[in-house]
């Protein structure tokens, strides 16, 4: 179970708002917790647990999307063909991650989220998309995807998660990926630096570069015992509201899978 936090604190990392925005944002009753609306800044919150919900201008998914953007147009300029392809969007939020791959063609997204309600309104109609909310990565199983994961010509992940490491996202999604479907994947995958190292914050933002370093080379040792490849880092397209630089690895799983033959990915 997770540690409670601020509902603002919570506001502002999962949607990239700065401290007096969110609380704004709560005065004027745009933010729910299990149903019922809440003013107070402080009010403790378990993301996994409490079903949260935020009711936002439109264009809230675009600076997710202006994050990755960038890294999806150099996946696909090195010849990494997203067309067609089936999608995890881990840690969906509001949509920004989905809608930049749509502008790519894939073919179908599962938005997952802990949370409830804050997917953007036109793209959880899209038929592109399966929203799963309520869905910690950390249980993913089969029965969520039906047969759309087996059938995949091509599997890609993207991830942005917060006040998670995404060591425990990783370790997950390759058990599940290498035990029980048997398939490979690709996919960009955003390390907050903060969140690896947060002894190491100064008020939530790591502003020594060598840190910074330190930080992804240990990340990097992290996934070759998993049997992640990396394919490249590529710096977002922003940086977080309180100024910290982040960093989209991109990874190919290609096994070992426990399995006679492997499927294409």
């Amino acid at each position: 179970m997770s540690l409670a936090i601020r509902l603002d604190e919570w506001l502002c990392q999962q949607f990239d708002l700065e401290l007096p925005v969110a609380r704004s944002y709560l005065l004027q009753g745009f933010v729910s917790v299990n149903g019922n609306k809440v003013h107070h800044a402080g009010f403790p919150i378990r993301p996994d647990r409490d079903s949260i919900e935020f009711r936002r201008p439109p264009d809230f998914r675009n600076r997710g999307t202006a994050k990755i953007a960038p890294a999806l147009d150099t996946v696909a300029g090195q010849g990494k063909t997203l067309e067609g392809a089936v999608c995890l969007d881990i840690g969906a939020s509001h949509g920004g991650f989905s809608q930049a791959l749509l502008e790519h063609g894939v073919a179908q997204i599962f938005a997952i989220d802990v949370a409830y309600g804050i997917y953007d309104f036109e793209l959880r109609n899209r038929p592109e998309v399966t929203v799963l909310e309520r869905h910690n990565i950390r249980n993913i199983q089969s029965s969520w995807f039906g047969s759309s994961l087996k059938s995949a010509d091509s599997i890609f992940i993207v991830c942005d998660v917060s006040f998670l490491s995404l060591r425990n996202v990783l370790e997950n999604l390759v058990a599940f990926f290498r035990t029980e479907l048997k398939r490979e994947f690709q996919g960009l995958f955003l390390l907050k630096h903060q969140f690896e190292a947060s002894h190491q914050t100064e008020s939530g933002v790591i502003k020594d570069s060598e840190i910074r370093a330190s930080i992804e080379s240990e990340f990097q040792s992290f996934l070759e015992s998993l049997g992640l490849e990396t394919l490249g880092r590529i710096p977002s397209g922003l940086s977080g509201r309180k100024g910290n630089l982040e960093t989209f690895f991109w990874l190919r799983y290609a096994g070992p899978l426990e399995s006679t033959a492997s499927s294409p990915s």
